[in-house]
């Protein structure tokens, strides 16, 4: 239920994606320019002080050697793991700027993080009325209306997703690493089963935040979330299956369609996928709540179960309505 009426919004209000693509360039430009002002001098430093650019253009000699035919796919994972090793293993000899380089990562990614994070709230509250009572809101409008709880909320799901996402990261690098001595290529679709997995269990622990936040603004932010996993244990099997196809069907658009569009689907994909997220929470919500909610201006979804509507007891009369 959650992925199909998702989708059937989706497609009705498909212009906002390329709102939610103006502000995935808008934090990516902010992003990159303080990316540069940090990584930029630490990269000189490592670069004078270690062997790392060494590594770095072998690591590209072997990309281009694959790129032209000289190189096959196995050649190229088995030699560009030794070049990353070797880089890796030759920035860590500065210890200072390595440091430097982990901290200055961490906090630009938690920058990009926070700044788009700010959108989660007002398309969250235009999807919401959208689904509640058919109504538009621009998401310039949405976004200085909602701005003090856009932050609040971004800087809190910060706080939870950064930790989460750092040891999914060590982890993730271990089982490739680790693995691929032993199985090599094979290894490519154990790392895809377990980021679908953590994708999928990531989104869910989020489900429920922003539409409990949107209806119950009152409350604690970190409050909202914690009672929020009430709704999501409520609706578990409904939630999995909608990230499990989600997230499924991203990388498959993203591997099958980036090269025939020349990256055009690699650009769009992100908005749709970010519109299809929130629309996801939004419909689990309703559905647990037992709301009823506009998919088109055209057709309302109701979510009670089917014994229990009003229209099916025994002794309604139509005349009462």
């Amino acid at each position: 239920m959650e992925f199909k009426h998702a989708i059937s919004i989706l497609f009705s209000n498909i212009g906002y994606t390329l709102k939610i693509l103006v502000w995935i360039l808008i934090s990516l430009a902010l992003t990159i320019a303080i990316g540069c002002a940090i990584i930029i001098p630490i990269g000189k430093v490592i670069a004078d002080t270690t062997q790392a650019t060494y590594w770095a253009s072998e690591l590209l000699s072997k990309f281009n050697s694959f790129l032209d035919g000289s190189l096959s796919v196995r050649g190229l994972l088995q030699n560009g793991t030794d070049c990353l090793e070797n880089m890796l293993v030759a920035i860590t000899q500065n210890k200072g700027a390595t440091a430097g380089l982990v901290f200055g990562g961490l906090f630009v990614y938690a920058f990009y993080c926070f700044v788009f994070g700010l959108c989660y709230y007002p398309m969250g509250h235009i999807i919401n009325n959208l689904m509640a009572s058919n109504l538009r809101f621009g998401f310039a409008s949405s976004m200085a209306m909602n701005f003090k709880n856009a932050a609040r909320y971004s800087i809190a799901r910060l706080g939870v997703s950064l930790p989460i996402d750092l040891i999914f990261f060590i982890v993730m690098m271990s089982v490739i690493f680790g693995l691929f001595q032993v199985i090599y290529v094979f290894v490519l679709p154990i790392a895809l089963v377990i980021w679908i997995l953590f994708c999928t269990l990531r989104a869910m622990l989020f489900a429920g935040w922003l539409p409990r936040m949107i209806y119950h603004p009152e409350e604690r932010v970190y409050v909202n979330l914690l009672r929020s996993l009430i709704y999501v244990k409520s609706n578990f099997g409904g939630y999995f299956k909608a990230y499990i196809l989600t997230f499924f069907c991203a990388y498959l658009l993203a591997v099958t369609c980036s090269l025939p569009t020349g990256g055009l689907m690699a650009i769009i994909l992100p908005s749709v996928y970010f519109f299809l997220l929130r629309t996801v929470e939004l419909v689990g919500y309703f559905k647990v709540k037992g709301y009823n909610f506009y998919i088109d201006a055209n057709n309302v979804v109701n979510t009670m179960e089917y014994g229990y509507r009003p229209d099916t007891q025994s002794g309604y009369d139509n005349g009462d309505k």
